[in-house]
């Protein structure tokens, strides 16, 4: 029901669209496979430490990604301030952005918000459907390709670490249009 409204929207005001997640990325690191001689065990060095960033992104099906790493748990006062990061990103395009139904992102404080803005359209995804998110995949490949096995000993490094890998992502336009058009919904926004 809703793609129709998106698509509609999207011609209406010749609008770029994005689609908005956030996640964890953790100092404690997905182990990636390694080689070892024949034998011999591999072994990886990790901190134990249980901590973590809270960061939030959008992947256009252009290939943009913006994103923000944040130091709290993400609130709707996060969410309005990277919206309004994207508004002035792309200050004077209409944008139309996709995003779960998390209570940041559907509370009164949020909803008031973005009916403010003029030239910004926000639009839901059913419950419970993660895999019709591209931007689900963007942190699946971070945590999993990029991330693997970091070294990052404390949470001052992964701000550090994080950034640069996502900013390297976000470089070759290629990578995140791949990332995007994996999505079983980027068809649907072709």
């Amino acid at each position: 029901y809703e793609v129709p409204k998106i698509r509609k929207t999207i011609k209406k005001h010749r609008a770029s669209l994005y689609f908005q997640d956030e996640s964890n990325i953790s100092l404690t690191a997905f182990l990636a496979r390694t080689w070892a001689p024949c034998g011999q065990t591999p072994k990886a060095n990790v901190t134990g430490k249980r901590a973590g960033v809270a960061a939030t992104s959008a992947i256009s099906r252009r290939g943009q990604l913006l994103f923000r790493l944040l130091d709290k748990r993400i609130a709707s006062k996060e969410v309005i301030e990277f919206l309004n990061q994207m508004i002035r990103h792309h200050h004077r395009r209409h944008l139309v952005v996709v995003m779960d139904q998390a209570p940041p992102h559907t509370s009164k404080k949020t909803k008031a918000w973005i009916d403010s803005q003029p030239r910004l359209d926000v639009f839901h995804l059913p419950k419970y459907s993660p895999d019709w998110n591209p931007d689900e995949k963007v942190w699946n490949h971070l945590k999993h390709q990029e991330l693997a096995s970091h070294q990052a000993k404390n949470r001052e490094e992964l701000k550090r670490l994080a950034p640069r890998k996502l900013q390297s992502m976000a470089r070759p336009p290629e990578l995140m249009r791949g990332i995007f058009f994996r999505c079983c919904v980027a068809e649907l926004f072709n």
